[in-house]
């Protein structure tokens, strides 16, 4: 089981201590001093006074809304135990995390079910970790870890390129940077170097046109049945799409000839297989997806200029050819929705 309920009493030390840290914690939250030395936790006279409320946080009773808050507001996700039968928001961030790395294909409804337990449990054991179904902090953070890698994205250093400019170019932090591909001098970059840029990227504004939608594939296959308007997220250009097919993704055409000179504007001026966040604008709403730029297979539309069609995904697309989910599209989903 990865997590263990031990109990805590003053000075304890080393792995079942690590209730005390957590009254350190709740007890820093108020502005109590607390004090660790050779691996044991003590309180000041306040901290002691606090240790009874503190336990009864960390079993659950309570709930220390600052550092719960604090924890929530870094890194997007839940900070307490979540396991079978719970319900909620947590639950959804969990299998969407899970739907992102192809792990769960199941509908993002909140409910930590059977197969959320499964889905769970097979994360873990890929992972090297105790796989007992529950997401307690080791699964979380291995689990975050996973999503920021599957965001990140590959740049090749080229002539004149700094850190500084890259790190620009990208919305991110040099610092970033310079973790994720562990350079311990910054000025030694190089033409031809390949980086591993985060995923926390910047997304441009999108004008306030009403909230994106972080809809699944099973809801957008029933009303995603014609014409619709594509965003890309990047740039800002729309080109308008008809689809022609795809049961676990959309294949779609650009309408018309101009359509298709917007579409290659937005890869930059030539056809690409890259993934890009778009939003998707149908029957009023706006809804968050990921595109490539590759002309393949077969088409519908005459005379647009664009020999084939392309894919577009949504949250818990899956490939045709292997009915797997594509990481690098579902990033690109979460990039929309998260951008506006």
């Amino acid at each position: 089981m990865e997590e263990t309920a031990q109990r805590w009493r003053p000075g304890a030390s080393g792995d079942a201590s690590w209730q005390g840290r957590g009254i350190a914690r709740f007890a820093g939250c108020r502005g109590v001093r607390t004090r660790q030395g050779a691996g044991a936790l003590r309180l000041d006279t306040l901290g002691r006074a606090l240790a009874v409320a503190a336990l009864a946080a960390l079993a659950g009773l309570i709930v220390c809304a600052p550092c719960t808050l604090a924890a929530e507001a870094a890194t997007g996700a839940p900070s307490g135990l979540l396991r079978a039968g719970m319900r909620g928001d947590d639950v959804a961030w969990l299998q969407q995390g899970l739907a992102n790395l192809g792990f769960y294909t199941g509908e993002v409804d909140g409910i930590f079910g059977d197969r959320t337990v499964r889905a769970v449990k097979a994360f873990q054991r890929e992972c090297g970790l105790p796989a007992d179904g529950m997401v307690g902090t080791l699964t979380r953070e291995r689990l975050e870890a996973e999503l920021r890698k599957a965001r990140a994205k590959t740049y090749v250093v080229a002539p004149g390129d700094s850190l500084w400019s890259i790190a620009r170019k990208f919305g991110v932090s040099v610092q970033d940077i310079v973790r994720a591909n562990s350079i311990s001098d910054p000025s030694l970059v190089k033409p031809g170097q390949e980086l591993q840029i985060p995923g926390s990227a910047q997304v441009p504004s999108r004008g306030g046109r009403g909230p994106v939608e972080l809809l699944q594939w099973d809801k957008v296959n029933g009303l995603f049945r014609s014409y619709a308007t594509v965003v890309d997220v990047r740039t800002g250009l729309s080109f308008r799409v008809k689809r022609r097919g795809g049961h676990l993704h959309a294949d779609v055409e650009p309408v018309t000839s101009e359509d298709t000179a917007v579409m290659k504007r937005a890869f930059g001026g030539a056809w690409s297989w890259d993934r890009r966040p778009i939003i998707v604008e149908l029957s009023g709403r706006r809804i968050a997806a990921s595109m490539n730029g590759m002309p393949h297979g077969g088409e519908t539309i005459r005379g647009n200029g664009f020999p084939g069609h392309f894919c577009i995904h949504f949250a818990g697309s899956r490939l045709h050819n292997s009915g797997k989910v594509d990481r690098a599209h579902q990033a690109c989903v979460q990039d929309a929705a998260a951008g506006d």
